[in-house]
């Protein structure tokens, strides 16, 4: 299973370090080990949530890789081959640059997701 764009070409439309938080997750899609992206997502985002939470991580860049991700499954990838609730918790993260605000994500939501994620992995 490999992609029509490699990963490599979205390198150019992202910032070096985006790019490194997600080209991990792509080669494991990449290689078709499915169980160990999802597990990847899943431990990134309570990584991210932790470190926004302490203000230690700009929202943006973690919603930079959420979009980066977004983009790279949709360019490449029919339906959500990451599954229902992998799908939901990378278009939530594309919401993290509104963290704070009333419309913003629901981080609680992403917790939910990302705990269920690891133990169904």
């Amino acid at each position: 299973m490999r992609p029509d764009i490699p990963l490599k070409e979205y390198e150019k439309l992202t910032t070096r370090d985006v790019y490194f938080v997600v080209e991990p997750i792509a080669q494991k899609i990449e290689a078709g080990k499915i169980d160990d992206a999802i597990n990847m997502l899943a431990c990134l985002t309570l990584w991210f949530l932790d470190q926004i939470e302490s203000g230690k991580l700009e929202p943006q860049k973690a919603r930079d890789s959420y979009f980066l991700l977004h983009i790279y499954l949709t360019d490449n990838y029919p339906g959500d081959i990451l599954g229902e609730e992998a799908h939901d918790l990378i278009y939530e993260g594309t919401f993290l640059h509104e963290y704070g605000k009333d419309f913003g994500p629901d981080i609680a939501f992403m917790r939910k997701l990302a705990s269920r994620l690891l133990a169904s992995t």
